[in-house]
């Protein structure tokens, strides 16, 4: 048990150094690490168990392999060394006196203390979805931030310890608001036809749906891909594990498992705390870890009309709270962030509601503003760096831009831009053109980062919000209406306390308001809103993307693979779309096809989606009820409900990116 707890702290020294090793790996103190492998709780024997290594800049090393006995035990005797992420993998074995030479299992071990490690079905499923975009066969390999997040997301899903959920699965958010832990046990049943000697068939039909010689194989298939051939595992599943007639059951499956059939097997979990409330805009740094602005503060009755602020939100590459619960970091006067979160490559940056931009050392959040300007700014909105290190803001209210050349906060400039109205959306191009959207009109503008004056403007429109460059230069914009003309808010019946041609808000909020008053009373609108392709020249390819899937969408990403991922507020939904290459879309998929909608119960009126190191999706849940986001007046037992509550990852579904984000998306290249 002593050796077992030096293993623990071994491979959390291992984990929690892995983003900030360099040249050579220092070798710990041998452990033996213990463990017994199952599947469906009979004990798997004869399995070749084989103990790897990996880390960035290396092909992953196999360090031993060894068979479990008969009751399925094992024991492996190894350094654990600094800087290294270790996994083992389980091939074939004994079940019941039969052979189960389709069975491959897996089990990635994260930086816990464990007094015994599980392989089972269940770990393999926890295992495979975080790092489904880093894994190629039994090969686990990516960047040092990528390798860090996907190790330590798994214990979320699963206790390596056990072999049973993790605890993150099973707190009340994510256990009883989505599908998550029954998605998760139809597929740990899929993996177990291949180690029951009178469900081969099944096996073989679960490998030919997912393309796939082994279980590892199939399951890494199901999460890169998970809405493909959903129905067909979910009647694989079904005929597998009938119901057993007088009990009512499915008695031979595990429980909870799906009653209805799903539209994917995507997971996904809600993370909450470190004063994490209705947040805006995310972003992350190059160690993994997350950085959003709250627009108010947890438990407080914050909306629309009446509100108090939140500062700024930090989070490890886990989902671990590292600001302070209820305020997060501040230290600044911060009252409240919108959409205006940034980081670039010292620090992170938030631009606030009461005037004034927030800097934080990105390494322990301390405090260093309010960055200098050089001279009166109103309330801000979006934030992007560009490769050259400038940071560029949006403010919103006072129409103009802000400058913080080479990322220098204490030397901010602002800019004014002729014609340019409520800017709230920047993205950064390679040629350092700035690309900045407006919430007011229905003009994009674009200018030199040296030559502001030189900005044109495209017609996009009304209602823009999120901006997203992709590795051709081309340029992705959320429109919130679907016309370039009409009254604001956008199109339908206007609301009887809202002008026709409403002036310009004074502030957010009142620009938030007007938001929602036109989605609660106009009961007829269903839809609003779509996502638009803009050439590198400046040319508009395509304006209603996704229309009649996008219900006010406002936050737009691309990923690794050029595609492009949308966070649609009041469509409660991240939205998938093919991307200028389809090369890189499946079948049949092509520029500004949408190739799934993703939704789940903790997955609320979201406003931003954006891409991690290992290919994890992360979301803002901004809005919770949006019937009571407009409170003049006390609301009773939903007093706190307007806000959104912390921010959701969804495992293993886009191309891995190259964070932070300065300039148009990165791919990692190599072994970085």
């Amino acid at each position: 048990m002593q050796a077992l707890k030096t293993l623990g702290q071994a491979l959390a020294l291992s984990a929690l150094t892995l983003g900030t090793a360099t040249g050579s790996v220092e070798a710990r103190v041998q452990s033996t690490l213990k463990g017994q492998i199952s599947l469906k709780g009979q004990p798997v024997s004869g399995s070749s168990i084989t103990l790897w290594q990996t880390q960035a800049g290396h092909t992953p090393k196999q360090l031993s392999t060894h068979r479990s006995n008969n009751n399925g035990a094992f024991s492996i005797k190894f350094r654990a060394k600094q800087g290294v992420v270790h996994y083992l993998v389980a091939q074939g074995g004994d079940i019941g006196g039969s052979s189960a030479d389709q069975l491959t299992l897996l089990t990635v071990l994260g930086g816990d203390e464990y007094q015994r490690v599980a392989i089972n079905e269940l770990t393999t499923v926890g295992s495979v979805w975080p790092n489904a975009q880093l894994l190629e066969g039994t090969a686990l390999e990516g960047s040092q931030s990528a390798l860090t997040i996907g190790s330590n997301q798994v214990n979320n899903l699963v206790d390596q310890s056990t072999g049973r959920f993790g605890a993150t699965l099973l707190k009340s958010t994510n256990l009883l608001n989505s599908e998550t832990a029954a998605r998760m046990n139809v597929l740990s049943d899929l993996i177990a036809l291949c180690g029951q000697p009178t469900q081969s068939p099944a096996c073989f039909q679960l490998l030919a749906l997912t393309n796939a010689d082994n279980t590892l194989s199939a399951m890494t298939s199901i999460a890169r891909q998970p809405w493909k051939n959903a129905g067909a595992l979910y009647q694989l599943f079904q005929s597998s594990y009938p119901i057993n007639q007088a009990k009512q059951l499915r008695t031979t499956a595990t429980a909870p498992y799906l009653l209805f059939e799903p539209k994917s097997f995507s997971l996904s979990l809600a993370f909450d705390g470190g004063g994490a409330l209705a947040l805006g805009k995310l972003m992350f740094d190059g160690k993994g870890n997350l950085w959003s602005g709250a627009n108010w503060m947890p438990g407080s009755q914050s909306g629309v009309v009446n509100n108090i602020g939140g500062g700024m939100t930090h989070f490890g590459p886990d989902g671990t709270p590292l600001s302070p619960a209820i305020t997060g970091y501040n230290g600044q006067g911060i009252n409240g962030v919108g959409w205006g979160t940034g980081v670039s490559e010292k620090y992170a940056w938030v631009g606030a509601f009461n005037n004034m931009v927030g800097v934080f050392d990105l390494n322990n959040g301390k405090a260093l503003g309010p960055a200098t300007i050089d001279g009166e700014v109103g309330q801000l909105q979006g934030i992007a760096t560009a490769a050259n290190g400038d940071v560029w803001i949006a403010d919103n209210t006072a129409n103009h831009m802000i400058r913080f050349p080479g990322g220098d906060y204490t030397q901010g400039q602002r800019i004014t831009i002729e014609g340019m109205q409520a800017p709230f959306g920047v993205a950064v191009d390679a040629q350092n053109r700035v690309w900045v959207s407006s919430s007011y009109n229905n003009k994009l503008t674009v200018f030199p980062g040296d030559a502001p004056v030189q900005a044109q403007t495209i017609e996009v429109n009304l209602g823009a919000r999120g901006v997203a460059v992709d590795s051709t230069g081309h340029v992705w914009i959320a429109q919130q209406s679907n016309s370039p003309q009409g009254a604001l808010p956008p199109g339908g019946i206007t609301p009887p306390n809202i002008p026709a041609n409403p002036p310009q808000p004074k502030t957010i909020m009142e620009e938030f308001e007007a938001g929602a008053e036109y989605l609660l009373y106009n009961p007829n609108l269903t839809q609003t809103g779509m996502v638009g392709l803009i050439s590198p020249d400046m040319k508009v390819v395509q304006q209603n993307i996704a229309k009649g899937t996008a219900y006010i969408p406002w936050g737009v990403s691309v990923d690794g693979n050029d595609n492009v991922w949308v966070g649609n507020l009041y469509g409660q939904s991240l939205i998938h779309i093919c991307g200028v290459n389809p090369a890189n879309c499946p079948a049949g998929k092509t520029t500004g096809d949408v190739i799934h909608n993703y939704q789940s119960g903790v997955i609320q009126i979201t406003t931003d989606v954006i891409i991690d190191d290992a290919g994890n999706v992360w979301s803002a849940n901004n809005w919770f009820d949006g019937e009571v986001v407009i409170n003049p007046t006390y609301s009773g037992r939903t007093s706190t409900f307007p806000g959104g509550q912390g921010f959701v990852v969804t495992y293993g579904v886009a191309g891995p990116v190259l964070n932070p984000l300065m300039g148009p998306v990165r791919r990692p290249t190599g072994l970085d």
